[in-house]
């Protein structure tokens, strides 16, 4: 399959996990099965814009966000799953946690140049 079918997966696998979701629950959530599902988090299928935007409903995500190649700069695969993993930890914040740290981010960066 193309790299945007396994990028779009990853997103998805990215986003179900940021949620706390089993592939099983967002299948459920979805009506499809959840092997279904996984072919497509691995990018073997080629999902309809439909499902695409179905899938994004169930996650509580704009269907763009799916769509995005937003770490297309980053070559460096190290870096690259780090940047994953913070994804996905901040993802299953809540607005007031993510403003607590960003404001600890903003001064650790800020001690920084001194």
């Amino acid at each position: 399959m193309s790299n945007i079918f396994l990028r779009v997966g990853k997103k998805i696998r990215l986003y179900r996990k940021a949620n706390k979701l089993t592939q099983e629950d967002l299948g459920e959530l979805l009506q499809i099965d959840y092997s279904y599902l996984g072919r497509i988090e691995r990018g073997e299928v080629n999902i309809t814009i439909e499902t695409l935007s179905k899938i994004a409903n169930a996650l509580n995500i704009a269907s763009s966000q799916l769509l995005e190649d937003d770490k297309q700069h980053v070559k460096d695969k190290a870096k690259m799953d780090t940047l994953e993993k913070i994804d996905t930890t901040l993802l299953s914040l809540s607005n007031k946690e993510l403003e607590v740290l960003h404001r600890l981010i903003k001064d650790a960066l800020a001690l920084k140049e001194l």
